[in-house]
C-alpha cells in the first residue's frame, strides 16, 4: 500500500511539474498572431506587433520575450521605429510610441482608411501605409499631420511595402491572385508594375544590404528571393506558412520574419 502512495505521488509531481514547465512556456513566447518587427537598438531587443491580442512585445537577442505595450491598441500590424518613436498602424489610424517609456503618445487617425497594414519611411520622413481592404496608399506627413490617398486599377489588396531608396521607388506586394510587385515613385506618385510574378497572396517584402529583394506567400508557404540583377525568382526558402512582415536586420546579416500561424520568430541567415 506504501508503495502505491509513493507511485501515485509521483505521478502527481509529475503532472505539477509538466503543467508549469507548459505555463511558463506560455508566459515566455507571448506571441499571438506576431505581424511586424522592428529592432531597438538602445534598448537590443526586438519589438514584435501581436494582431491577436492588441499588444507589443519584446523579444531580446536570446529569443527571450517580454511586455512591451498591453493597452492602447485593437490589432497592430505594421511597425517602423525612427529613433526613439515607434510607429504602429492600428485598422484606421496610426499611434505614435514612445519608445524609452513604452508609451503612446499620440494617434493619428486616418481619413478613409478602411484596414491599415505595413509602413515604412521615404528620405523625406514622409510615412507609406498600405491600406489593404481599402485597396490603397496612404501618405502622412508626420511633421506637418497631414495625409494624402493614392489608388490605382494595379492597386489591389496592397499589403507589404518597402523602400528602394536608389531608385526612389516604393516596392508593394499585394494579396491576390498571382500579385505582381508594384512599384511607386515617390517623385510623381506613379504606379507602374516593378515585377511579375507567379505568386500569390503575398505578405512581406524587404531588401538586404546587397540589394537582394525577398518577399514572403502564403499560399506557396514560401520566402521567393530576387537577386540583384532581378532576372529570376529563387525558391528555396520553402516550409514557410504564415510568414508575415520581414525585417532584414543588417547587423546579423539576418531575415527575422514573423510567423503569424506558429506564434514564433523565424531568424533566417542569408549568406
Amino acid at each position: 500500500m506504501k508503495a502505491k502512495y509513493i507511485i501515485l505521488t509521483i505521478v502527481i509531481l509529475a503532472i505539477i511539474a509538466a503543467l508549469i514547465y507548459i505555463l511558463a512556456g506560455d508566459r515566455n513566447n507571448l506571441l499571438n498572431k506576431p505581424e511586424s518587427v522592428v529592432y531597438d537598438s538602445v534598448g537590443e531587443r526586438f519589438l514584435i506587433s501581436n494582431v491577436g491580442d492588441g499588444s507589443i512585445v519584446a523579444m531580446d537577442n536570446n529569443g527571450k520575450f517580454s511586455e512591451f505595450i498591453s493597452e492602447g491598441l485593437r490589432a497592430p500590424k505594421g511597425m517602423l521605429l525612427i529613433g526613439d518613436l515607434l510607429y504602429i498602424t492600428d485598422p484606421t489610424q496610426i499611434h505614435v510610441v514612445k519608445v524609452s517609456e513604452a508609451k503612446i503618445i499620440e494617434s493619428y487617425p486616418i481619413a478613409e482608411a478602411m484596414g491599415l497594414n505595413d509602413i515604412t519611411v521615404d528620405e523625406y520622413g514622409n510615412l507609406y501605409i498600405t491600406d489593404t481592404t481599402g485597396n490603397s496608399i496612404f501618405v502622412f506627413d508626420p511633421q506637418n499631420k497631414t495625409q494624402k490617398r493614392i489608388s490605382h486599377e494595379l492597386m489591389v489588396a496592397p499589403n507589404g511595402i518597402v523602400y528602394d531608396r536608389p531608385r526612389w521607388q516604393m516596392l508593394i506586394v499585394g494579396n491576390t491572385e498571382h500579385s505582381p510587385i508594384l512599384s511607386l515613385d515617390t517623385r510623381d506618385m506613379s504606379i507602374n508594375i516593378f515585377k511579375d510574378t507567379m505568386y500569390s497572396n503575398l505578405d512581406g517584402i524587404a531588401i538586404d544590404d546587397l540589394g537582394r529583394i525577398f518577399f514572403s506567400s502564403w499560399k506557396e508557404k514560401m520566402i521567393i528571393q530576387i537577386p540583384q540583377e532581378q532576372n529570376r525568382f529563387i525558391t528555396d526558402l520553402t516550409g514557410y506558412d504564415g510568414a508575415a512582415d520581414i525585417y532584414y536586420h543588417l547587423p546579423t546579416n539576418e531575415l527575422i520574419v514573423p510567423m503569424l500561424r506558429q506564434d514564433r520568430i523565424e531568424r533566417i541567415s542569408l549568406d
